[in-house]
């Protein structure tokens, strides 16, 4: 018997170690489609991280921009209001002088109202002398052509 039991063995050995690879084999593809399912995950994710890289120094570039427009913009707020406090004491300078120059004209006016106050009374009293000068030509003639 064992002499034909050899080859059957032999051939349920056949089976089990074909039945072995072809378990070895599907254990491997699987294995071999998650390398691969892997590897394009690997491939994703640095094409990923590229992309964010490249991002991050697009949002670095604009970040170090919008510094640059900050200060210049803080620059030009602090020009300007040097400038404001200086056109404000100018302002204000420029209304003490205008108040000043105000009072000077209201004196004026008020001394000019005067002269001309006087320029009439000094013109009416030149008319009543001339008057009382015409008088007395006219009495003087009247005397002379006695």
């Amino acid at each position: 018997m064992i002499p034909r039991a050899l080859p059957i063995l032999n051939a349920l050995g056949c089976l089990v170690l074909t039945g072995l690879v072809v378990a070895q084999w599907m254990k491997e593809r699987s294995i071999h489609e998650d390398l691969t399912a892997v590897t394009r995950q690997l491939a994703d994710a640095k094409d990923e991280t590229a992309k964010e890289a490249q991002r991050c120094a697009v949002l670095e570039h604009d970040i170090a921009v919008l510094k640059e427009a900050i200060e210049s913009t803080q620059k030009a707020a602090e020009s300007t209001t040097r400038e404001l406090s200086e056109k404000s004491t100018l302002a204000t300078g420029l209304q003490t002088e205008l108040s000043a120059a105000r009072d000077q004209v209201t004196q004026w006016e008020a001394a000019i109202k005067a002269r001309d106050e006087r320029i009439q009374s000094l013109t009416g009293d030149l008319a009543a002398t001339r008057k009382r000068l015409d008088e007395a030509i006219a009495k003087l003639k009247a005397a002379g052509a006695k």
